[in-house]
């Protein structure tokens, strides 16, 4: 069994050195896997949107959609660095490993454990010019079912949220809480992307009947 560890009783699990140095070869067949990914745009025009847009953007997609995050930024936000947020919890330190191979840096925390700090880092992260990650969903579901995090760092970083759906063709689901999809190797994955002002999902609504708003846009870039 592999243990985790904690710098305080308060601070995020992470892996040691010595887990991450034996994980290694698993992030490079990870690599290589999604390498051979290849992304077609539903619509042309919203690949350009995406490659000439030069602001940082709230990187918006469900938790089960993830294992594709890393790769999709890499190739089309690859001149501009992405962070991600992620649980502190031990799942967390898991997640944080598998950010590291794909080239997202990680931000700890979640609304249970260090919330507050994680929003003002993601803020902090956005006004520097990066783009970050936020799975409305995550770290624990429900799954579709999105939490206000996302748009209250929208608030106050002015940032717009680049709402993102993969759509896969041939692929696996895990047995996991969001049914996690992992797509084949050299299989197709067709983009469905919308970027929105954070502003549309606040003005006149609460901000929980913003993040209902929120799901549904969501939902209409993702096909299942």
């Amino acid at each position: 069994m592999i243990k985790l560890q904690r710098e305080s009783p308060h601070a995020p699990f992470s892996l040691g050195l010595k887990y991450k140095v034996i994980l290694f070869p698993v992030g490079v067949f990870y690599r290589l896997w999604v390498s051979t990914i290849r992304f077609k745009f539903v619509d042309a025009n919203t690949k350009m949107m995406v490659l000439k847009n030069d602001k940082p953007v709230i990187i918006t997609l469900w938790h089960n959609r993830l294992f594709l995050a890393g790769e999709w930024q890499r190739r089309f936000r690859g001149g501009r660095k992405c962070f991600g947020l992620i649980s502190g919890s031990r799942d967390g330190a898991w997640l944080e490993a598998f950010y590291g191979w794909s080239g997202i840096h990680a931000i700890r925390g979640s609304s249970n454990r260090g919330g507050s700090k994680a929003i003002r880092d993601l803020v902090k992260t956005l006004k520097e010019g990066n783009d970050i990650g936020i799975t409305p969903d995550g770290s624990r579901g429900p799954v579709y079912k999105a939490k206000p995090g996302v748009l209250v760092v929208g608030k106050l970083s002015n940032a717009h949220l680049l709402l993102i759906g993969f759509e896969y063709g041939w692929c696996i689901r895990l047995n996991s809480w969001d049914k996690f999809v992992i797509p084949f190797p050299f299989s197709r994955v067709k983009v469905r992307v919308n970027t929105v002002d954070t502003k549309h999902f606040l003005e006149g609504y609460t901000i929980e009947e913003g993040a209902k708003s929120l799901e549904a846009k969501l939902m209409k870039v993702t096909i299942d």
